[in-house]
This record gives C-alpha cells, structure tokens and sequence, in this order.
C-alpha cells in the first residue's frame, strides 16, 4: 500500500473535545487522512495507557485515583493461557477496545462510514511506553517482568489487528500508528531496555500490523536515537519537526535508507503548546521548508523528502484548550496547502 499525495495532513489521535460525534466530524472533514478521536478529558479510561490495558492479566483499574496497575501476586496463569489462546486463533473480538474506554472509536465508524475515505488512521500505545508506565503493585514497570512484558506486546499487537479489522468498513487502507513518547528515554539511565530486545518489541507490533495490510508508523514526540526507528520495519516515522527535526538531520544516511525502502516521514511542523500563537501559516511553512532544506544539505534528496511527507501536529492534543485545538487544526491544514502549492 502506497500513499498517494504529497503533505498529507493526519492527526497522532488525542483531541480535548467531550462531544464524540463533534470530534468524528472534525478529524473527518479537517485532515486529509481522518482518524478515530481519543477523549481523554471525556473519561479516564481515554488516557493512552488505560485505553489499551484492557484485558491485561490481574489488570485493576483506579478511576477515583487515576491510575491502573497489575496485581502481580494474582496467580496470572489462567488469564495468560487464555490471552495466548486468544492471540493463537486469530479472532479477536473479545480482547478488543469496549465502548467504555473507545468511546471516539465507535463514534468513528458511524460517522466516517459512506464518506469514501482513501485513508484512515487508526492508533495504540507503543509496547515500551505501555510497559514502562503500567506498573506492578509495587509500582515497578511491567517492562521488568518478562512474563507481563511478553503479554502486553501480544496484547497490543491483539488490539491493533482488531482495529484495523473494524476500520475496514470505513476505508480499504489503514495506517496504525504506534506512539511511543518514552522513547525520548532511550539509552539514558531511566529506561533499562537493550536495542535489539526495543526492536524486536516494536517489530512484533509492526508485523502484525503488515499481517492485516495495513501501514504502520511510530510516534515519538521528543528527541530519541532516530536510528533505532529506522532499523524496525515501520512504514512512517512521525517526530515533532517544531522542535527535533535538527536532531533528525543526524542520521542522514539512516533516513536516507529508510525513505529509499519506501518509508514516510510525517513531519509534526505545528507545536501542540501556546507557542503556536505566535506562529501564522507563513512562519510555520518557512520553519518546514528551511528544516527540509536542511536534512537535504546533510545528504538526503529533497525530492524523495518530498514525495515521502505528511504533516501532523507535534503531539496529540488532548490536554489542550478545545480553542488552542482549534488554531492548531486550523494552522497545520493552511500550512499544508502552502506546501502542496510551493513544494509539488
């Protein structure tokens, strides 16, 4: 599956609205690629690490206090055999994402349903940001026990299949994204994680993705070792261009080959922070255009920039102001259309 058009605009899934139904017409009819809203300001459950927790072993849910852990001292065989045997059989109904803590989604397949959508987007929490913020009840990071580690790449890799199985009544050709902020964590003392064993984690989830012909790509929206996301398979890589794309134009030959194989780089040129207020269409096209000439001149073509771009927003936009939301949309499909006439 090939994306046809250059600058396309798409969203990483978080808005601030409450209303599900105001937040499907706005990711329909105000980006180029529509996707299925996360409301996290609608209910707990919304949150990016909760939202996809569901149906994790010994899995307990704290809505008063905000939180979600696993009971470790559970006896986990039993409901890791099942998961297992869930994820073995291939159908995957009954480890999917329920109304409660999807609400945008079913909202998203009534409401794109007959627009004719070329493509959607649809999105989970990465398997090293999920498992480095769930904890234990000892609130130690799933990411260190390897038997909840192992579940929770199945897991996810469980609830991308099924989305994208879903998403095929509104358009023929899914994106997955898969948004891993902790990456920005990679290599420091913080996170413990090996290269190979973050790669084989990411990898898992990007192939099953392939399996059920969709795209994948990977969000992170901070600086991290860029190279680590080009050695995975990942079809896009989306960074927050605002503030990054520098540390992106050290890796030339890296980025090089990833766009060569055919991959996408989805450039985040809108800051998701009031720092967009005193940016126009104008200064945060010349940002873009400066930032690509940039990448060029370490070695990296520019038409091959070109023709394998999207644009985005630096991050989500969940905790926003629903009027900072608005500008933010609003800006990122003028700058779009600047791009499309001066770039194309």
């Amino acid at each position: 599956m090939k994306i046809k058009g250059r600058f396309l605009t798409t969203g990483i899934g978080s808005l601030p609205y409450l209303d599900s139904k105001k937040s499907v017409e706005v990711t329909c009819s105000k980006f180029d690629i529509p996707f299925w809203p996360q409301l996290p300001r609608r209910d707990f459950k919304e949150n990016m690490y909760a939202q996809f927790a569901e149906g994790l072993p010994a899995l307990v849910i704290d809505e008063k206090g905000r939180r979600i852990y696993v009971d470790s001292t559970k006896d986990l065989s039993e409901e890791l055999g099942r998961l297992y045997e869930i994820y073995l059989s291939g159908d995957y109904n009954t480890r999917g994402i329920t109304r409660d803590f999807a609400e945008g989604f079913y909202a998203f397949l009534e409401g794109a349903k007959g627009r004719g959508l070329d493509y959607v987007k649809g999105h989970i929490t990465g398997p090293i940001s999920f498992t480095l913020s769930i904890v234990d009840e000892r609130a130690r990071s799933i990411l260190y026990n390897e038997t909840l580690k192992e579940a929770s790449v199945k897991l996810l890799e469980i609830k991308a299949a099924w989305q994208i199985e879903k998403l095929k009544a509104v358009s023929k050709n899914i994106i997955i994204f898969i948004d891993e902020p902790y990456l920005t964590s990679f290599g420091s003392s913080f996170v413990n994680i090996e290269r190979q064993d973050a790669i084989r984690m990411l990898n898992s989830v990007i192939d099953k993705i392939h399996s059920k012909g969709a795209l994948s790509g990977i969000h992170c929206c901070g600086n991290t070792e860029w190279s680590l996301l080009t050695e995975t398979e990942v079809d896009i890589i989306n960074f927050d261009a605002y503030s990054y794309a520098n540390s992106l134009s050290l890796y030339p030959e890296d980025i090089m080959g990833f766009l060569k194989r055919g991959g996408y780089l989805a450039w985040g040129i809108i800051p998701t922070s009031k720092a967009v207020l005193g940016e126009n269409e104008k200064s945060l096209f010349d940002r873009l255009k400066k930032e690509l000439e940039g990448v060029e001149r370490k070695g990296v073509s520019l038409d091959l920039l070109i023709s394998n771009s999207l644009l985005t927003a630096s991050c989500g936009m969940g905790t926003l102001s629903p009027d900072l939301a608005d500008d933010i949309i609003k800006k990122l499909s003028l700058v779009a259309r600047l791009a499309k006439d001066s770039l194309i």
